[in-house]
């Protein structure tokens, strides 16, 4: 079973044109999931000048970092403070917080849609950069929409509706938004790097059904977007059918999208692609890791 496993990484690391020493980094954090990091981002309750009640990093050398997050140093546990059950900062991972800078070139929407929306940390992190008017937090199962209504309301998000719909009930809604998040189901390969067990997640079988879901998604969420609009992807997944081949697709597939180049990821730009699109691994020193690529509707 380990020769299998083993094969499984380096087929993953060759797929990533990976070099030797990075092989063996990404490997071993998959091998040892010690590789996440917590972060927190600050609620609409929480005022301008808060500070969280624990002690922190020093992240003012971090140029990616979004407005209103903060990250513990090693040992605190943010959950266990009362302003978090008071709903002032919301707790996630902080390459999720890495996989919405490309937000900080998006001009401040009007109206913006999360298409998978649950448990609502990429609608945290959207409301700490600016509030749209009218934002909806999309979450098709039933379950995880619970969970993301009691986080919206308990962080006091405004201006948000939450819903329940397919990507293609979106697509014949008629329903347009300047900024859609997707923030796609995958194959969640750096749970392995969280130590989360996730028996399949290297194999072809699962990439390749979320790649195919992935492409029905945003082929529904083109549908949704204005002309100038923006749509966010991003996977917490290293394989390149998931990330950048889809990308691919859609701006193959789909007139009139480009990719939008993010200065403050420039270190972190992918060489997997020709367009601009952007990969963190968990040599970064920035949590698990993840993918993301802001794409830009032209017409």
């Amino acid at each position: 079973m380990e020769t299998n496993v083993g094969k499984a990484e380096q087929r993953l690391c060759t797929r990533l044109k990976l070099g030797e020493e990075d092989s063996l980094h990404l490997i071993k954090a998959m091998r040892e999931g010690r590789s996440s990091r917590s972060a927190v981002v600050l609620s609409p309750l929480a005022p301008a000048d808060y500070k969280p009640p624990f002690a922190c990093v020093d992240t003012s050398g971090w140029g990616w970092l979004p407005p209103r997050v903060f990250v513990p140093q090693e040992g605190e546990k943010p959950t266990s403070h009362a302003d978090y059950g008071a709903g002032l900062y919301y707790s996630l991972d902080l390459s999720s917080c890495w996989e919405s800078a490309p937000l900080s070139v998006v001009p401040r929407p009007e109206s913006s849609l999360d298409m998978c929306a649950a448990p609502g940390g990429k609608s945290m992190l959207l409301a700490a950069r600016y509030l749209p008017q009218c934002h909806v937090a999309n979450e098709v199962n039933a379950a995880r929409r619970g969970i993301l209504r009691q986080n919206m309301q308990q962080c006091g998000v405004p201006n948000v509706e939450v819903t329940g719909l397919r990507p293609d009930q979106w697509a014949t809604e008629g329903r347009q938004f300047d900024l859609l998040l997707a923030d796609a189901p995958c194959s969640g390969q750096s749970l392995l790097c969280k130590g989360i067990r996730n028996p399949g997640c290297l194999g072809a079988q699962m990439v390749n059904g979320n790649a195919k879901r992935q492409k029905g998604i945003l082929l529904a969420a083109v549908r949704c977007v204005a002309p100038g609009g923006h749509i966010l992807y991003s996977t917490c997944t290293y394989d390149p059918d998931e990330n950048e081949k889809v990308m691919a697709y859609i701006l193959k597939r789909v007139p009139g999208w480009v990719a939008v180049e993010v200065p403050v990821l420039e270190a972190f730009r992918s060489t997997l692609a020709e367009f601009p699109c952007y990969r963190l691994l968990p040599r970064h020193g920035f949590g698990a890791g993840g993918f993301c690529c802001l794409l830009r509707k032209n017409t």
